[in-house]
């Protein structure tokens, strides 16, 4: 039987950046990192979302920095019902996420650590070890365990025996059109049942997603994806000595459904927590951190039951283009709006 210090399931965002803090924080653990997809599998998959990431989140990642990245962006724009438009400035990148993970997998190897492509079919634990029963036939043991293993986790069912509160199905089509290479564009509306369309620029094409069945698009289509997003978070993301990571802990924020930050900087603390062998360390940085705030959720389902009409009477004082002062006379003229505010204000920090 193969025999490791850790191992992680699920080469994503999350399971990456695990493997990746582990051989950088000890080198000389040894370290599996198993994931199911390879070649133009891998890449279609990890295609599958806008693929923004905000500056801020490099910065609580380093020494991983933006590589491959397609756009830069300094603009966000929201477009509600009524007319109104509202823009901030916020930097960010739209990044080649395939590329940018097998660059961090490559740091990973070259490091001693081992990649593997394969599947967990069966987790449990047994004598202070994990037996992971794969696809391949073997039995693989290891002293800690790392879930990255996305929305249908075997690590969270077999280890946690729980399911996200909440998976939200969606659409995104990469389409022929042009929008500016600078900004991501969401716009909202009570068709969107408590979600939104997005617009992010794709190189010199365009992504145009929404939940599932809430909108058409009438470009000529390049790409169809769809994506199921877990969402809501967990009672117990550490179980032992096992962490649930990203997708698998139900992290991806509600209200923006950004994942990729929460996801490797997830992998960043559970690897920490490894390190101090602490699992409430690790549960501690999630329960406290702005990520698990539960106004996400809280404001999704209110978004998700307003009309039209309500949407463009909780946004008619942005319309004057002066953010700051429209949303102090928005907290006062709007008192029944001031937990979808506040919400924002905290997406727009911590969202994507």
């Amino acid at each position: 039987m193969e025999e490791y210090d850790a191992v992680v399931v699920g080469g994503g965002c999350a399971g990456t950046s695990a493997a990746f803090f582990l051989k950088e924080y000890r080198p000389d653990m040894n370290v599996l990192l198993i994931d199911r997809l390879d070649g133009k599998r891998f890449d279609f998959y990890h295609r599958m979302c806008g693929e923004a990431v905000s500056e801020d989140a490099f910065r609580e990642l380093r020494p991983l920095r933006a590589e491959h990245v397609v756009h830069d962006i300094n603009f966000v724009e929201e477009r509600w019902p009524g007319g109104v438009v509202m823009g901030i400035r916020h930097r960010g990148y739209i990044v080649d996420r395939p590329r940018l993970l097998r660059s961090i997998q490559d740091r990973f190897l070259s490091r001693g650590g081992v990649l593997e492509r394969d599947a967990a079919l069966s987790v449990r634990r047994e004598n202070g070890r994990y037996l992971i029963g794969c696809s391949s036939g073997r039995t693989i043991a290891s002293r800690f365990l790392i879930g990255a293993d996305g929305v249908n986790s075997r690590v969270r069912r077999d280890v946690f025996g729980t399911e996200p509160p909440m998976v939200i199905w969606t659409e995104q089509y990469i389409v022929e059109k042009d929008v500016p290479g600078n900004k991501i564009v969401f716009i909202q509306g009570e068709r969107y049942n408590g979600g939104y369309r997005w617009e992010f620029p794709a190189g010199k094409h365009a992504r145009i997603g929404f939940p599932r069945g809430t909108d058409i698009v009438q470009e000529e289509i390049v790409e169809k994806h769809r994506r199921a997003i877990p969402t809501g978070g967990l009672e117990r993301i550490a179980e032992g000595r096992c962490y649930l990571v990203g997708d698998a802990a139900a992290m991806p924020n509600p209200l923006t459904f950004g994942g990729i930050r929460t996801a490797m900087l997830s992998g960043r603390k559970a690897a920490e927590a490894i390190l101090w062998d602490d699992p409430g360390m690790y549960e501690g940085w999630w329960r406290s951190s702005m990520f698990s705030h539960p106004c996400f959720m809280q404001a999704f389902n209110r978004f998700a039951g307003l009309s039209d009409a309500a949407y463009a009477e909780s946004a008619r004082v942005f319309g004057n283009g002066n953010l700051p002062l429209s949303f102090l006379k928005a907290m006062f003229l709007y008192p029944q709006y001031r937990d979808l505010y506040l919400a924002y204000v905290r997406s727009a920090i911590v969202g994507w």
